[in-house]
């Protein structure tokens, strides 16, 4: 039996372009749609949700490992730009550990990457 050698390349330009974007999304949508500053106090959790979707369309023709790989790229990089702008305080570390963590799960969500046992 031979195993074939899994590609786990990440792409690594669409990943930094996509986790700074998705940092910065809710930033630009309060200039455009100016009613949507009234959520500004959700801007942490507008950036987590962005950052998964951002995750999930960076990945959308990977396979293997490299779709993990790629969503924690993101998660990483839009958690570092968010700590970069917000400061260290409590609630951003708090957040970029989620954002982080939502890279990885908008990236593997529904793909059905797990192994099958017993086959």
């Amino acid at each position: 039996m031979t195993t074939l050698p899994a590609t786990s390349r990440v792409p690594v330009g669409a990943a930094l372009l996509a986790g700074v974007g998705a940092q910065f999304v809710d930033d630009v949508a309060y200039f455009v749609l100016p009613p949507t500053a009234l959520a500004a106090p959700l801007s942490g959790i507008v950036a987590i949700l962005v950052t998964a979707g951002a995750a999930r369309f960076v990945t959308r023709n990977r396979t293997g490992a490299g779709v993990a790989r790629t969503g924690l790229v993101v998660g990483a990089v839009s958690a570092g730009v968010g700590l970069l702008v917000s400061g260290l305080g409590f609630l951003t570390i708090v957040l970029a550990g989620l954002t982080v963590l939502a890279g990885v799960a908008g990236a593997v969500a529904g793909r059905g990457l797990t192994a099958r046992v017993g086959e």
